[in-house]
C-alpha cells in the first residue's frame, strides 16, 4: 500500500470513529476494516473465529442414595493430584438426578466427579469430556478418601485498552484472574484479581452476570468489606458521566445494565484499583504501567512503570430465593460471566467484550465492527498465564515478499502459535501451553 494510501486511509478512519459515538450514521465500517487490517499482527483472521479455547458442556447425573450433600466437578483427581482444580459445585441429596454444566477448556479430555457426604470425604469416579449429555455419571466404581487442596477454575482476562482504534497487541492493558464458585444454594462467589494495568488512560471495569437480572439479586458484598473503588475521588469518575453520574451508583457494588442484567461494578479507575497505597507514590495519585515492565531491565522507570502486588477480591452474590433462578444456578458456569472494560473515546464510552459477548452494550451505547480481525480482548482458560511485557505482542505472524512466513511475539512456537490459530479457529488451541519466549512475559 502506498505512503498517501496509508495516511488518506488512517486520516479517514479516525475521522470516522471520531464521531461514531455522535451519530452512527458517519461511521464507516469498510473503512474500519482497512484502517485494523492495516495495524494487524496477522494477514489474515478466521471470519468464523470466537477466540474460544472452552466450551460450555451439559452433563446429566444421579446421586446414589446417602447422606450425600454436594457434587462437584474436577480438572483432575482431587484425590490424588494438588493440580485438580474445582470447575463447578452444586448442592444436592441422596437420589436426586439432574442436569449440570461446566466449561471446560478445549485441552482437557477427563473430568472427575465427585459426590461429597457430611463428614466431607469425596466419592469419585472419572468420565470423558466429550461424554453426551445423555449419558449419566456412573458412581458403581468410585474412589472414595479426602480431596488434597485444590484451586478454582480459573480464567485470565486480556484487554487492550484503546477500541475502536487498532491496538499495539501486547494484551497487558488490564489483566483480571477470575474464578466462580457456588458458595450456597442461592449464592454464588466471584473472585477477581487485578494482575495488571498496562494502560496509559482511565480504565473502568465491570463483569455482567449473562441472563440474570438485576431484580433477581439480594445483595452484592465483598468478602474483606473492602472494594476497588476505596478512597477514589469522586472528580476520577468524569469520563464516565453518563453511567457513574450518581456516586451512589459508582460507589455500589450491583449496577443494572441497560438490557437490566445484573452488573458487579468493580473499579472506576483501574490504576487507582492497583496503586491502593499511596505511600508508594509519596501521598500523591499518579497514572503509571504496573506490572507490564521486567523491573531489572534498562526500560524500567519508576515515573512511568512501578511493580505493585496483586488484589484479590471476592464478591458473594445473593439471589433472591425463587425457584427458577434457584435452578438456573446449578448451570452458573464462568461461561456466564462478561468481564468488560469501559473506556473514554471522543466524547462517549466504549465498552470492550470477549468476541463472544462484543455485542452486548451492557451499560453504553457504540459501534460494533461485524468484521473479524485481532479482537480487543481474550480470555485464556488458566489462572497463570504469562501475559507478554510492554511492547511485545502475543504472536506476530505476517508472510513477507518472498513467502515466507515471519513470526515475532511470546507465543510463537510452529504448530502452537497464536498466530496460527488467528487463521484457523479450529486448529492450534494449544498455543497458550507454548510459551516460545520467556523475556517476552510477566
Amino acid at each position: 500500500m502506498r505512503k498517501s494510501l496509508i495516511i488518506t486511509l488512517i486520516a479517514g478512519a479516525m475521522a470516522m470513529l471520531g464521531v461514531a459515538s455522535c451519530s452512527k450514521n458517519v461511521y464507516d465500517e469498510e473503512t474500519h476494516r482497512q484502517l485494523i487490517k492495516y495495524f494487524s499482527a496477522v494477514d489474515s483472521v478466521d471470519q468464523q473465529h470466537e477466540w474460544k479455547l472452552s466450551e460450555f458442556k451439559s452433563y446429566r447425573y444421579q446421586v446414589p442414595s446417602g447422606n450425600y450433600q454436594q457434587l462437584r466437578i474436577y480438572s483432575a483427581n482431587p484425590l490424588t493430584s494438588s493440580k485438580a482444580e474445582l470447575m463447578h459445585q452444586i448442592f444436592v441429596s441422596g437420589n436426586q438426578s439432574g442436569v449440570l454444566s461446566v466449561d471446560v477448556p478445549y485441552q482437557i479430555t477427563t473430568l472427575y466427579a465427585a459426590i461429597v457426604d457430611a463428614s466431607g470425604n469425596l466419592t469419585v469416579t472419572s468420565f470423558p469430556a466429550s461424554q453426551a449429555s445423555t449419558e449419566t455419571f456412573d458412581f458403581t466404581s468410585a474412589t472414595t478418601g479426602k480431596a488434597v487442596t485444590s484451586a478454582l477454575q480459573t480464567y485470565t482476562y486480556l484487554f487492550e485498552e484503546n477500541y475502536p482504534e487498532p491496538g499495539d497487541y501486547d494484551y497487558n492493558d488490564v489483566v483480571l484472574r477470575v474464578s466462580q464458585q457456588r458458595t450456597a444454594v442461592n449464592q454464588i462467589t466471584v473472585t477477581v484479581t487485578l494482575s495488571a494495568v498496562g494502560a496509559a488512560k482511565q480504565i473502568a471495569g465491570c463483569i455482567r452476570l449473562v441472563g440474570y437480572s438485576y431484580d433477581t439479586v439480594d445483595s452484592v458484598y465483598t468478602t474483606t468489606g473492602v472494594t476497588f473503588n476505596d478512597g477514589i475521588n469522586d472528580q476520577t469518575l468524569y469520563p464516565f458521566g453518563d453511567i457513574f453520574s450518581d456516586k451512589t451508583v459508582a460507589h455500589s457494588l450491583l449496577m443494572k445494565g441497560r438490557n437490566q442484567e445484573a452488573v458487579l461494578n468493580l473499579f472506576c479507575d483501574a490504576h487507582w484499583a492497583m496503586a491502593f497505597n499511596l505511600d508508594a507514590d509519596y501521598g500523591l495519585f499518579t497514572r503509571k504501567k504496573y506490572n507490564v515492565i521486567d523491573p531489572n531491565s534498562d526500560s524500567y522507570n519508576t515515573d512511568t512503570y512501578q511493580t505493585r502486588a496483586t488484589r484479590t477480591l471476592s464478591y458473594v452474590v445473593t439471589f433472591k430465593n425463587d425457584d427458577y433462578t434457584i435452578s438456573r444456578l446449578d448451570n452458573f458456569t464462568l461461561n456466564d460471566i462478561d468481564p468488560f472494560i469501559i473506556t473514554y473515546y471522543n466524547g462517549g464510552n466504549w465498552e470492550t467484550h470477549v468476541e463472544q459477548f462484543k455485542s452486548a452494550k451492557v451499560l453504553a451505547n457504540y459501534s460494533v465492527a461485524s468484521f473479524k480481525d485481532l479482537p480487543w480482548a481474550l480470555m485464556v482458560p488458566t489462572g497463570d498465564f504469562r501475559y507478554p511485557l510492554e511492547g511485545n505482542e502475543m504472536g506476530y505472524r505476517k508472510r513477507v515478499e518472498s513467502g515466507a512466513v515471519a513470526m515475532i511475539g511470546a507465543y510463537t512456537t510452529t504448530g502452537h502459535s497464536f498466530g496460527e490459530w488467528a487463521e484457523d479457529h479450529t486448529r492450534f488451541l494449544d498455543w497458550y501451553l507454548y510459551l516460545t519466549n520467556a523475556s517476552m512475559v510477566y
